[in-house]
């Protein structure tokens, strides 16, 4: 059976350019997302914005005052989707085509960086991913900050039995063949017939990969701790951890 690759992933996002072009305008840019922007970064200052999708938080930045932005996506059609936005809006946004894990861009190119909705943990290997945290610090500046979310499997105690029973799962392995590592999924969308890769990892976990590639942490939290979403984000996201960290 054949592993999960990038390519599934650029695929299963195809069929989602709808969702996430009106998620735009209908969702914007959450409560605790307003918060990290508002207290670590600098309007003057550069964004890249990691797996931007059709640029519902790129977008959302542009009209807070941050000028100096570019997204990136490893969909085409997201990218695509973006840059048709981008002209309808009359805004002046870059939009590329990227890999997190294999950034085209010279070092310290950018002073701030954002990975939102997850992203990072939508790249499969644990290996791929330590790879996308070391681009990403490359092409920052000295001290740079990067905001990104992760799942994390330990702090809803709705699953605990679930991810009890994938442990065994595992330890017995009969796991998806096609996955990697604990933590690994594959979930069917509720909005489409595309299946979904994502890493769920712990809190440890995390530390571990910022620890490897040599960020610092500035803060963390999980977002139902400090912020009450409204119904439609609820709808369009999971629960979540913050992380801001430093170059």
């Amino acid at each position: 059976m054949q592993k999960i690759t990038k390519n599934f992933v650029k695929k299963s996002f195809e069929k989602a350019i709808e969702n996430y072009s009106n998620a735009i305008e209908n969702i914007g840019l959450w409560e605790s997302e307003k918060y990290v922007i508002n207290k670590y970064f600098d309007k003057n200052k550069s964004i890249l914005d990691v797996g931007c999708g059709a640029g519902r938080t790129t977008f959302n930045l542009y009209e807070m005052g941050y000028k100096n932005i570019i997204g990136l996506d490893l969909t085409p059609e997201m990218i695509s989707a973006a840059k048709t936005i981008n002209k309808e809006k009359k805004t002046e946004i870059e939009f590329i085509v990227g890999d997190a894990t294999d950034l085209n861009f010279e070092d310290n190119s950018f002073d701030q960086a954002l990975f939102s909705f997850n992203g990072l943990m939508q790249i499969p290997e644990r290996k791929n991913r330590i790879k996308a945290l070391k681009e990403i610090k490359r092409v920052l500046t000295e001290n740079g900050i990067f905001i990104f979310t992760t799942h994390d499997r330990e702090n809803n105690e709705n699953f605990k039995e679930f991810w009890e029973k994938e442990e065994k799962t595992w330890k017995e392995g009969k796991q998806d063949k096609r996955t990697y590592e604990y933590g690994d999924k594959i979930l069917p969308s509720d909005n489409d017939d595309r299946d979904l890769f994502i890493h769920f990892p712990n809190r440890e976990e995390i530390i571990e990969c910022l620890e490897e590639t040599g960020w610092k942490l500035i803060e963390d939290f999980y977002r139902e701790d400090l912020f009450k979403e409204n119904k439609e984000v609820k709808e369009f996201s999971t629960e979540c951890r913050f992380w801001i960290v430093q170059k």
